[in-house]
């Protein structure tokens, strides 16, 4: 089937675009044209912007200034002398944009990220143009860029073959969960802190920063996890710190909840996991408990890794509690209306 065009263009007026832009030796105006064209032979905005390298709010306007004026609206301001100069020509945007995708710290700088204000005065410096910080980040956007946060990684410290071998084994043990007879247990553990973990919030606009009181001395507890990634229950146990005896306490609370079924538990290889007493503990439970150790520093293979965010992120954030008790009870309590979810379902 085919779309009806988004432009009527008569013979005349293909033949006069194709005309103009094989005689101009301006590039934008030549792309304009083109593009003119494709929308008169049905293609879409974001099908001509993507052939031309350009937003498709671009291509909407070039076809609003055919409409209006013909072929000669297609030129800019500086030739038919409509409107105000362009302060940024196209190599002036180009360059604007190879700027931004470089480090700062290549170029020189200290800093490690630019800001709008930074960048404004950067082109101010090297392009003699000024333009406020806002319209930058319009031109930014319209160039398909915009700022994320970026994430950590560990290439370079982890064996990537044995991650790559390791993530297919568990993505495939995950496409069988519903066969498996074993309860498969993702486990690790996380540290909470009296001193309040940080989550982003809605605020009004132009409103002072929110403040969040921090404690004159810093607490914290261990809460160790499995995640059933079957069911999503999570089985916790708090303790004191990160450790042998803490673990073989941990392992003996998973026993009792599933004392009738096999399990299968997914953990990293901490120290403290490989203690005498541990793997004395893990041999005279073998019938019961296997364990599948994860290469060292694979964090992203663990999936209770997202559950400890989403469990500090909705119960520990934001907050300075009274004491560690309250703390360790309001977490407590995400993790009960967690495992009511897992039961419901």
């Amino acid at each position: 089937m085919v779309r009806p065009s988004l432009l009527n263009l008569s013979e005349i007026d293909r033949r006069q675009l194709l005309a103009e832009a094989a005689k101009s030796t301006d590039p934008d105006f030549r792309d304009a044209c083109r593009a003119v064209l494709l929308l008169g032979s049905g293609q879409s905005r974001p099908e001509v912007a993507a052939q031309f390298d350009v937003h498709p709010a671009t291509v909407g306007r070039w076809a609003t200034r055919y409409r209006q004026r013909g072929a000669g609206g297609l030129r800019g301001p500086e030739q038919d002398r409509r409107g105000r100069p362009r302060k940024l020509q196209t190599q002036d945007l180009e360059w604007l944009r190879q700027t931004v995708l470089t480090s700062p710290r290549q170029l020189g700088y200290a800093f490690t990220h630019w800001t709008l204000p930074r960048l404004a005065r950067y082109l101010k410096q090297q392009r003699a143009v000024k333009v406020q910080p806002h319209y930058l980040g319009l031109l930014l956007r319209r160039m398909g860029l915009s700022r994320q946060r970026p994430k950590h990684v560990l290439r370079g410290k982890r064996d990537e073959q044995a991650h790559t071998q390791a993530k297919a084994e568990l993505e495939q043990l995950k496409k069988d969960l519903p066969q498996e007879p074993r309860i498969i247990i993702s486990q690790d553990e996380t540290e909470l802190h009296l001193f309040p973990y940080l989550v982003a919030i809605w605020c009004v606009i132009g409103s002072l920063q929110p403040q969040v009181p921090t404690p004159g001395k810093n607490q914290k507890r261990v809460l160790y996890g499995g995640l059933n990634l079957k069911t999503g229950r999570l089985t916790g146990h708090w303790a004191a710190s990160k450790s042998g005896p803490h673990f073989i306490e941990y392992l003996e609370r998973l026993l009792e909840a599933y004392p009738d079924q096999k399990i299968l538990m997914i953990s990293d290889n901490g120290s403290f996991h490989h203690t005498k007493k541990v793997d004395a503990y893990l041999l005279a439970h073998q019938d019961r408990l296997e364990v599948k150790w994860l290469p060292p520093y694979c964090p992203d293979l663990n999936d209770i890794e997202r559950t400890w965010r989403k469990l500090k992120s909705s119960h520990a954030s934001n907050f300075l509690f009274n004491s560690l008790d309250d703390l360790m009870a309001n977490v407590q309590q995400g993790i009960d209306e967690l495992n009511q979810l897992a039961n419901n379902h």
